[in-house]
């Protein structure tokens, strides 16, 4: 349900005369005579606790409670987030009855944790996005970013999803405990016990035979695998596939069902390690699990650099 996506963070020179494309992209540090940690934070700074109004897309964001943490060229705090524009009931589950009519002036806010970190001497940083029910703040966060970085450097800042295998090659050896089948309606005298337990989501869970083994992280991305053929047989029957892998006693849940190079990296917020509140991550416990998350990207961004969060 809450879940992080991890981006690169990048400064392009479009108007660089080098030949590689790669030297165009600019040490985050200097970025000309500017350093982006700190365009990030002059930027969230000059923001005020007000929320504005975007009207192309009717949204409506605010940056609310941000950390700056200049020793290690970090930055984390929330970006509130909401659409207006539809009139629509809000009700109670329990009753069926109308609590509350939102009217195309009312936004129904979400907040979403950011976390950024731009290290000394390297031309890619890495932001963590929270998103629910797979609805993030992206592109709303990044055009704001975006637009700002260019005002003050005249370079384009590049904020791109980083794909599973850069992002995670760590965790490819990772054992896979659970397969998770959301939604399943693939063998109807299953489905129909699921129905009858209340769940308002329905969830069909695999788990490996007593001393057996669903396999390696890796297996279900590769195509020749028997791993890999199950899930693409299962992931019709069902809305989204997810494996809960374990490395070295830690956890991670990966939605898995395409090929490693098409696969975007996001990983579900472990509700077994981050406290929740009222159905929200609580956030002292969620920063210090998205830490330990921050940190297996870096080791393999950074490999043999020994680069610490």
């Amino acid at each position: 349900m809450h879940s992080i996506a991890p981006y690169s963070i990048r400064c392009f020179n479009p108007y660089s005369a080098a030949r590689n494309i790669d030297e165009r992209y600019s040490i985050l540090d200097k970025v000309g005579q500017f350093d982006a940690y700190k365009i990030f934070q002059d930027f969230l700074v000059a923001q005020d606790d007000k929320f504005k109004i975007v009207e192309d897309t009717k949204q409506v964001y605010r940056f609310y409670g941000m950390k700056f943490y200049e020793d290690k060229r970090e930055i984390a705090g929330w970006f509130e987030a909401g659409y207006y524009g539809v009139k629509n009931d809000i009700i109670d589950i329990e009753t069926g009855n109308v609590d509350y009519e939102k009217t195309q002036k009312n936004a129904e806010i979400i907040k979403h944790y950011v976390r950024f970190y731009m290290p000394v001497g390297f031309d890619e940083g890495i932001a963590l996005l929270q998103s629910y029910k797979g609805n993030g703040i992206k592109t709303l966060l990044y055009d704001l970013l975006r637009v700002n970085f260019n005002e003050v450097t005249k370079k384009t800042l590049q904020m791109n999803p980083l794909a599973y295998k850069k992002a995670f090659k760590v965790w490819e050896e990772a054992l896979a405990k659970e397969i998770k089948l959301t939604k399943f309606v693939g063998m109807p005298d299953i489905t129909d016990q699921l129905k009858r337990l209340g769940h308002k989501e329905q969830q069909l869970i695999i788990k490996p035979p007593s001393r057996g083994s669903l396999g390696k992280l890796k297996d279900y991305f590769d195509t020749n695998s028997e791993q890999y053929q199950v899930v693409e047989f299962l992931s019709p029957m069902c809305s989204d596939v997810k494996a809960v892998a374990e490395l070295n006693g830690k956890k991670r849940t990966f939605t898995i069902g395409r090929p490693a190079e098409e696969q975007v990296c996001e990983i579900l917020i472990d509700e077994d390690e981050v406290d929740m509140v009222a159905g929200n991550p609580e956030p002292v416990s969620l920063h210090k699990w998205c830490s330990t998350v921050l940190q297996d990207y870096v080791n393999s961004l950074y490999p043999g650099l020994k680069v610490e969060i």
